[in-house]
Formats: structure tokens, C-alpha cells, sequence
């Protein structure tokens, strides 16, 4: 997380910008032709406005920070990355010029006494839907200081970062989203003691790292997702820095997440390749009626299987009240499930072969 506390601290410059709205009487909607500026037409918006952009290749890289705005794609809509980049907030202080993000939400951020950032006031019901983001150098979508944000029928594709990144937020929706070979984690929710996040019928694909990676964020919902050909397909993870608990992974598909991702020792990135599902500290969360085959450590990997559950490291948090079962399990290696015998786990009716103690599949 080192990456994006640098980029985060520097957002803090930026924050005297964001200024709080009125909700007007009336709702407008602002229709933006191809050729002219979406940031202009967002700019204007109030709050229960809506900005719809007709079909396209748009050129722009946008930002989002006032309450209740929509911003709606007509159909085929697509942002790519502009060669003038515009001076958002997430472009402001990306640590390399050339890792821009397509669409920036940011709620007001503040540095009490020099210290780490915090959210001062976050932005709240900002929907996004029906864009294609493709090529940027940064992360498709940033989401930093949201509450509720919904994201919704877009395509991420091909960008350098995260397809979607959600920190410091609450109540973040990603729904029914394709998510295609990025550079970073296909989905993020992260550093969010209060995420009650909704991850659903979204497909991500080919992402060179977890298919959705939940860190250091507590409480929300996995659910009917296709997780394939990553270096793993979803973890939850603790000890990055905070708890990580309070979910439910259920009939999520899960294959073959078997590309190779190195990892990156001065951050504190550890090498993951062919883990189906993932828990690592977790606490009170649910994994259940998931399909998960094909999984298999053919790289240098902190783990490996269909189904992993201990800690990050010998002296990292045990997994505490956690719960597997009903998962059907194949070809996964060197395990279908396999605990590394720490913490409380419960395991019930997993149609699998092979487990770690032995006696977990039926």
C-alpha cells in the first residue's frame, strides 16, 4: 500500500478545490457530443444532475466531487487517454507522468498536522455507468473518500493500473462490470473499516494480479463473479495495514487465475500466482457455494490452490470465525483447500479431492 499513501498524501494539495454544493430544486441532464468536453458538462453539474455522453471516443480523463451526480454513457462510449493531461486530482501527483487515470472520484482530504491523509467530507452517490475505459496509464477508476459510489456496465480494459480502485470509501457498488487485463488488481476495496461494499456479477479477466483483491477493509458482499486466467481470483487480506473481515464470497466462478505476478519486495509485495480464493487474517467471513477449478502454483507464489485460508506470514493474524463450505472444487494444485491450521475455521459439505489437513472434502 506504500504506492498509494505517496499518491494519497499528495492529493491533499488539491483539497481547498473541492468545494461544497446546494442541491437545486430541479434535476438537469447535460448531453455532451463527441468533440466537446464531459469535464465541462461535469463541472456545471449539480447535485441530481445527470451528464449523458452520446456514442464515441472521447479523448479526456475526468474527474468527479459533488454529490449525486450521474454520469451515464449513451452506449458505445469510449475514454482513452488524452495526450494533454487535464490537472485532476489523481493526475495531479501520480508517481510517473504517464500513469494517468481515466475517471477520478474524490471526496474533501485534509493533513492535520502533517500527518496521514483523511477524508474531510466524502462525496456521496456518485454513479458512473456504460463507459468503456481503455489504455490509460494509471488505474481505469479511482475511487478515493467516496460513499456509495456505483459503478456499473463499464468496461476497464487494458489500462496500467487498477480497473477500479476503492480506498478510504464506504458502501461502494461494483456491479455487472467487465474488467479486462490490467496492469494491477482488476477490482480493489481497500483501507475501509466500514466498506459494506457490493462486488456482483462482474467479469474480470486476464488482470495481472488478484481478479478483485479486498484489503484491510471490513464488511460487504462477493457475489456471482467470473474470476479467470489472474494471478489469483479474489483474496481478502489483513496485516496490509488493518483488519480485513465481515464478508461473504459466494457463487462466485473461479478458474485457472495462473498468471505469474512477482510481487514487489520494497513494497512489502509478496508473489502470488494460482490461488483460486484467498483468505489471509480474515475474521467472520463466509465462503460458500463457489466453483473453483484449475487453480494451480505453477510460479513462485506466497500460496497456492483452490482454496487458501491461514496467515500472510508466521507472524501475521490468524484467520478467526471463518466459515467454507458447500464449494465445488477440481484441478486445483498442490491443494483443493488447504488451512494452514491457525486461527478457527469451520469446513462443511466442499465437494472437493484433495485437502490440507486431510478430511476436509466430502
Amino acid at each position: 500500500m506504500t504506492r498509494f499513501k505517496r499518491a494519497a498524501a499528495a492529493l491533499l494539495v488539491a483539497a481547498g478545490a473541492l468545494a461544497l454544493v446546494v442541491s437545486p430544486a430541479t434535476a438537469t441532464t447535460r448531453v455532451v457530443t463527441p468533440g466537446h468536453s464531459i469535464q465541462k458538462a461535469i463541472d456545471k453539474s449539480k447535485p441530481g444532475d445527470t451528464v449523458l455522453v452520446e456514442d464515441g471516443r472521447y479523448a479526456q480523463s475526468l474527474q468527479l466531487d459533488t454529490d449525486n451526480v450521474t454520469l451515464r454513457a449513451e452506449e458505445r462510449v469510449e475514454l482513452r487517454q488524452p495526450s494533454k493531461v487535464p490537472d485532476t486530482v489523481c493526475n495531479r501527483f501520480a508517481e510517473k507522468p504517464s500513469q494517468v487515470v481515466g475517471i477520478c472520484v474524490v471526496g474533501q482530504i485534509a493533513q492535520p498536522a502533517g500527518g496521514p491523509p483523511e477524508v474531510v467530507r466524502p462525496v456521496t452517490r456518485v454513479r458512473i455507468a456504460g463507459f468503456t475505459v481503455r489504455g490509460f496509464g494509471g488505474d481505469g477508476v479511482f475511487i478515493f473518500g467516496g460513499r456509495k459510489t456505483l459503478l456499473k456496465r463499464m468496461r476497464l480494459v487494458d489500462n496500467g493500473g487498477y480497473g477500479a480502485f476503492a480506498n478510504t470509501s464506504s458502501g461502494t457498488r461494483f456491479i455487472d462490470n467487465e474488467v479486462l487485463d490490467n496492469g494491477a488488481p482488476g477490482l480493489y476495496v481497500g483501507d475501509s473499516p466500514k466498506a459494506n461494499a457490493v462486488v456482483r456479477d462482474n467479469v474480470s479477466i486476464g488482470n495481472h494480479g488478484e481478479g478483485i483483491l479486498i484489503r484491510s477493509a471490513t464488511g460487504g458482499r462477493v457475489s456471482d463473479n467470473v474470476l479467470r486466467g489472474n494471478c489469483a481470483g479474489v483474496l481478502v487480506l489483513a496485516d496490509a495495514p488493518g483488519p480485513a473481515g465481515n464478508w461473504i464470497l459466494e457463487r462466485n466462478s473461479v478458474s485457472r487465475n495462473n498468471l505469474a505476478c512477482a510481487g514487489d519486495p520494497s513494497e512489502g509485495e509478496p508473489p502470488i500466482s494460482g490461488i483460486g480464493i484467498g483468505l489471509f487474517g480474515a475474521h467472520d467471513t463466509s465462503v460458500r457455494d463457489n466453483t473453483v477449478v484449475g487453480n494451480r502454483r505453477l510460479h513462485p507464489s506466497i500460496a497456492g490452490g483452490g482454496i487458501v485460508i491461514g496467515k500472510l506470514d508466521p507472524s501475521g493474524t490468524a484467520p478467526a470465525h471463518d466459515s467454507v463450505k458447500d464449494n465445488a472444487l477440481a484441478d486445483n494444485s498442490p491443494f483443493d483447500i488447504d488451512w494452514d491450521g491457525s486461527g478457527s475455521v469451520t469446513f462443511r459439505r466442499n465437494d472437493c479431492d484433495r485437502s490440507r489437513p486431510s478430511g476436509i472434502c466430502h
